[in-house]
């Protein structure tokens, strides 16, 4: 095992906490837990952060994850990017209040999907991958606040199968 301490800045173009850096500090390991602290510097937002590791590549299950892994958020349609900002937002206060760590109620790959799917029913929710009953049990009523805020404009049906067999 291996302990990290690494203080992120608030980075106010991207609405939240560089996650590169993190990424890098644990350098693809497994995080056993992980102790947040939240301060201001200078009118600056950080996190702070103390991070129990697992052994590496000798640890079964072990698998390193992509360092250049494309950031969720590019994943987004640019019109429903501040929906997506929003959600993340309200995940981060969630799990501070919650004392867990955000990805423990959402990664960023399935708020990136919640947001381009805009679920109506708790059981669109499900749909994405990742996202069950517990989730929908303690979240899912303010999840689907949030998508409600998505203006109708911005959800874009996909285009049905027009191909016709002959």
């Amino acid at each position: 095992m291996d302990v990290r301490v690494i203080t992120l800045r608030y980075q106010e173009g991207q609405q939240g906490f560089p996650e590169g850096a993190l990424r890098q500090a644990t350098a693809g390991r497994e995080v056993l837990e992980a102790r947040e602290h939240f301060f201001t510097h200078g009118n600056v937002p950080h996190l702070a952060l103390v991070l129990l590791l697992g052994d590496g590549p000798d640890s079964e299950g072990w698998k390193p994850r992509d360092p250049n892994a494309p950031n969720p958020e590019e994943s987004v349609p640019e019109d429903r990017r501040p929906f997506y900002r929003d959600l993340k937002r309200w995940r981060n206060d969630r799990a501070k209040a919650d004392g867990k760590p955000a990805y423990a109620i959402a990664r960023n790959t399935q708020l990136a999907e919640i947001v381009k799917r805009a679920p109506k029913s708790l059981s669109d929710l499900k749909e994405v991958e990742g996202i069950g009953e517990a989730f929908c049990r303690d979240y899912g009523a303010e999840v689907l606040e949030l998508v409600r805020a998505i203006p109708a404009e911005a959800v874009k049906e996909e285009p049905a199968n027009t191909e016709q067999k002959t």
